[in-house]
């Protein structure tokens, strides 16, 4: 009775944190560069022998999926999309971010290119990328070159990189990303899109689903809890 006890109860657990990971991926659906959140999960095992396992399941590791999100055309300069596996470059108040949202807007002071948080979109040289032009003649090729409707000259370029394993990448919100134990390499096969968003990968449908499961799995694990109470104290009174 107490292994089944203790399977419900680790099992809650898991499905608990399971659904906020699954409320967080509908709540940013339409979120440029959200990457969804997975979870992987393994048995318990007694503490001090990995070896011996226990009634029970925990997560494992939580970690980002960077499956392609959906693309949405918008038509706005300012917009910018990934093709391929890269992300761009922010500098970050504690070093460089990493994200696959290219939606920035022009400081008004500096003429930087920063996104929402604030944080300055970075070039080739890790400085940050600037534009003094009219936005409607901003043109920024498919190798992220920046130049200005009407003239050859190349005003920069913003800095696109990939890793050997994405999933080493440390996590910041599910949108921005550090580097951690992955290592920084060639951006190859990436191409800019101008005037369009990456929103999130994660599928209204299919979250809606796994929300439904989860759901009726954690009633499960309570009934299943209460049944084991009622055996166990019918139990103590026989």
């Amino acid at each position: 009775m107490l292994n089944g006890l203790y399977s419900s109860a680790t099992a809650l657990d898991v499905l608990s944190q399971q659904q906020e990971a699954i409320a967080s991926n509908l709540a940013h659906l339409n979120t440029p560069g959200h990457r969804r959140m997975v979870f992987s999960l393994v048995e318990r095992t007694a503490d001090g022998d990995p070896n011996e396992a226990v009634p029970g399941i925990k997560v494992q590791k939580q970690s980002a999926d960077f499956t392609p999100g959906r693309m949405e055309p918008t038509g706005r300069q300012l917009d910018l999309a990934l093709n391929g596996d890269g992300f761009f470059v922010y500098q970050g108040s504690e070093g460089p971010m990493y994200s696959r949202s290219g939606v920035v807007f022009r400081d008004a002071e500096s003429n930087e290119l920063r996104n929402s948080s604030g944080f300055p979109l970075l070039g080739d040289g890790g400085t940050p990328v600037t534009y003094d032009g009219a936005i409607s003649d901003l043109v920024i090729g498919s190798d992220g070159t920046i130049s200005q409707a009407g003239q050859n000259q190349s005003l920069g370029k913003i800095s696109i990189v990939s890793f050997d394993d994405n999933q080493l990448l440390e996590s910041e919100s599910q949108t921005y990303f550090r580097a951690g134990q992955a290592t920084i390499g060639p951006a190859e096969n990436v191409t800019v899109l101008q005037g369009s968003r990456e929103l999130s990968n994660a599928s209204s449908m299919n979250e809606l689903i796994s929300l439904i499961v989860g759901s009726r799995q954690f009633e499960a694990s309570q009934r299943a809890i209460r049944m084991i109470s009622d055996a166990m104290q019918e139990s103590i009174r026989g």
